[in-house]
């Protein structure tokens, strides 16, 4: 598991954030409000990928929580993902995400400041 360095794009500046080398399971930092953070996600390589948002805890009647998986496109395939709070796990604070396979995928969290 890699923990994600959150890129700021603040208002007046703008930014370029930079993309790391995703691995099949990442953490990033968390929310309490849905459209603050987004996990970009690039693929370069000829197969699709699937990333699955990875929500902690239970449903009220003792079933897990689903987990929502996003299809990112194989070769130029570019994926923006909003961070949801229930996406949070609230031992940590961080988010989960995985990947079924992580070759040609980079990826970065971006907070809106």
């Amino acid at each position: 598991m890699t923990a994600l360095a959150t890129a700021v794009l603040n208002k007046t500046t703008g930014a370029v954030p930079a993309l790391v080398a995703a691995s099949t399971s990442d953490t990033c930092e968390g929310t309490t409000a849905t459209g603050r953070i987004f996990v970009v996600y690039r693929n370069t390589n000829a197969a699709t990928r699937t990333v699955t948002a990875v929500v902690p805890g239970n449903e009220t009647y003792g079933p897990a929580k689903p987990d929502p998986t996003y299809t990112l496109g194989a070769t130029t395939g570019e994926l923006w993902i909003p961070v949801d709070p229930a996406f949070v796990d609230p031992t940590t604070g961080q988010c989960t995400f995985t990947l079924d396979a992580s070759a040609g995928v980079t990826v970065v969290p971006v907070k809106i400041a």
